[in-house]
């Protein structure tokens, strides 16, 4: 990851700060003690799903879950104490509460907020997730939030020449649009086709909004292949005249985009063909001769790096399920066997914290840790089980892939939240003070210095939500509904489960923080129904940090959304056919 994707000068200037002091966490400048309320997730669960409801605490107490509207009891336990790295709490698994209504926890004076059982309860989120694209759009859009906006993008870096690159979504409380996140978007929008299918969501709608953001990508490719980096980046988060040739038009970066977002755009193109073959064969055309430079130019690199083989995993994968033929099994074998051999085997009888994690490269011995693209090698070790679930290597991948979720169900273990650390560190303590075998870990990203010096962190959301969806698709892959369960805890924290009691997507649950709101521009991004915030992240302590209205926690991000989305499709439908 580069840090230049975002610029980050004075952004946080100003932002009031909320953060967590837990047991044995030197926490710096805590200014908020533990919330006195029943944690349950503050949207609810489908009626087969997991769930849990915890309480700080120390000592067990008895609790109640009751009916809103008519305060019938309708299940009496006790919270039983447990501890943990992100503190003591009271844990409760209300998983036996089935029938569909809305509930609240009691437990002597504490409350939960209301929640409700329901079969389609994510449904509402993921339409807004959708509309959430139409709002962001950019361009001569006529539902952009200031639109029509940038008609002048852009004006090339490398020559001075004016390019037509309008369209797409912006990508955060900005106005940048940087391919490698922004393809997210694509991300999270066919997936949800794939994984809710027509009858639930109107297909159309989507595709339609994938062809609004194809629009960009397909102007950011270069005759040689690649897509450029970006249009309107650093220098160019500001709207613009709209006129053609005038000082302000922005700046397209014609360097190419990193290369996890060639792999990307090439299973976003593929995509687009399943999506629209039958309905619109010469867009699939476009689409496919789009994804046959890309891929023409992206074979030609060097791909050693973990994040680089996953995405390419994903896309030999996705182009397969498009196009058919031996070409892409091929390709996916070869970057498997590379990529297998960046996971940590050994050794032999060593508990799973201190195996199944995976190398960032052959070349240096730290583990992997992504924050926008998330667990990459788990989606493509799913990826190529689902696509190639015959192939002879097949066994292999299964292996990994067992290896890999016991990893990350293990360390998941070390806190009541559910929730899966960020990563492990090799070297200095990082911060937190926490060890596994002769690695250290935190839950969240480093303050400083996680990718270069730069003083640039953001939330877990994600990390929690890529993970969550690998963990998903898994439990199917090796028939093990427990994996359901922890992907539920991952959606959970974001959902409100978490120190604060706060939901960190707009419009849906409670306490949300306030969003961040940039000075470059005005207007400023506004509160969007169904965006998803960078989410919580942590002190220097990795301590759980809250910063209200700052960016690191409290402004929209693309790979935020875009997984969250992709999340709630897989629960949606998970918890009610394990074997789909």
């Amino acid at each position: 990851m580069t840090i230049s994707r975002r610029s980050f000068l004075s952004r946080s200037a100003g932002a009031a700060s909320v953060l967590l002091g837990l047991p044995g966490c030197d926490a710096g400048t805590s200014t908020e003690a533990l919330s006195a309320d029943v944690l349950v997730n503050h949207v609810g669960f489908t009626p087969s799903a997991t769930k849990f409801c915890l309480l700080a605490g120390a000592k067990s107490v008895p609790f109640d879950i009751v009916e809103k509207d008519t305060g019938r009891v309708v299940h009496h336990g006790q919270l039983e104490p447990r501890k943990g790295d992100l503190g003591d709490y009271l844990s409760a698994d209300i998983s036996s509460v089935a029938q569909p209504g809305t509930y609240e926890v009691r437990a002597g004076v504490a409350r939960s907020g209301a929640f409700v059982i329901a079969k389609d309860v994510y449904l509402p989120g993921l339409r807004a997730a959708v509309d959430y694209f139409q709002i962001q759009r950019c361009g001569d859009s006529k539902t952009g939030y200031q639109a029509p906006c940038h008609l002048d993008d852009g004006v090339r870096k490398d020559n001075g020449k004016r390019q037509d690159v309008v369209g797409g979504w912006h990508d955060a409380c900005d106005v940048r649009r940087w391919v490698d996140a922004t393809l997210y978007g694509m991300t999270g929008l066919s997936r949800v086709l794939d994984v809710i299918g027509p009858g639930q969501l109107d297909p159309g709608r989507i595709i339609d909004e994938m062809r609004w953001g194809n629009r960009y990508f397909l102007r950011m490719q270069e005759p040689a292949g690649y897509v450029m980096h970006h249009c309107g980046g650093d220098q160019g988060n500001a709207f613009t005249d709209n006129q053609i040739g005038t000082k302000d038009d922005r700046v397209i970066d014609t360097q190419p985009s990193e290369l996890p977002g060639q792999f990307h755009f090439i299973a976003a193109q593929a995509a687009m063909v399943r999506h629209v073959r039958e309905v619109d064969p010469a867009y699939a055309r476009t689409c496919q001769t789009a994804l046959s430079s890309a891929l023409g130019w992206c074979t030609e690199q060097r791909v050693t790096k973990a994040a680089s083989l996953a995405m390419g995993i994903v896309a030999a994968s996705q182009v397969h399920r498009a196009m058919g033929g031996d070409r892409m099994r091929a390709l996916a074998r070869d970057y498997a066997g590379k990529l297998l051999r960046l996971q940590v085997k050994g050794p032999e009888g060593a508990p799973p914290g201190e195996r199944g994690f995976f190398l960032a490269t052959a070349e240096r011995a730290e583990p992997l840790r992504e924050i926008m693209d998330g667990n990459l090698p788990l989606l493509a070790l799913c990826e190529m089980l689902e696509t190639f679930p015959d192939h002879a290597d097949a066994p292999k991948w299964r292996d990994a892939l067992r290896l890999h979720v016991d990893h990350l169900a293990w360390m998941s273990d070390r806190s009541v939240f559910g929730t899966i650390p960020f990563g492990l560190y090799t070297g200095d303590d990082p911060g937190g003070g926490r060890k596994v075998g002769k690695h250290w870990y935190r839950w969240f990203m480093k303050r400083q210095g996680e990718y270069r010096d730069d003083d640039w962190w953001v939330g877990i959301n994600a990390h929690l939500a890529s993970n969550g969806v690998g963990l998903a698709r898994a439990a199917r892959l090796l028939n093990d509904p427990k994996l359901t369960q922890l992907a539920q805890r991952q959606l959970d924290w974001i959902l409100g489960v978490n120190p604060f009691n706060a939901s960190t997507i707009w419009g849906f649950g409670r306490n949300q923080p306030r969003l961040f709101v940039t000075g470059e521009f005005k207007p400023s991004t506004p509160t969007i129904p169904g965006g998803v915030m960078n989410g919580i992240g942590g002190t220097d302590a990795d301590a759980p940090a809250l910063e209200s209205g700052s960016y690191n926690t409290c402004e929209y991000w693309t790979p935020m959304v875009g997984y969250t989305m992709w999340l709630l499709a897989e629960l949606h439908v998970g918890h009610r056919d394990q074997n789909r």
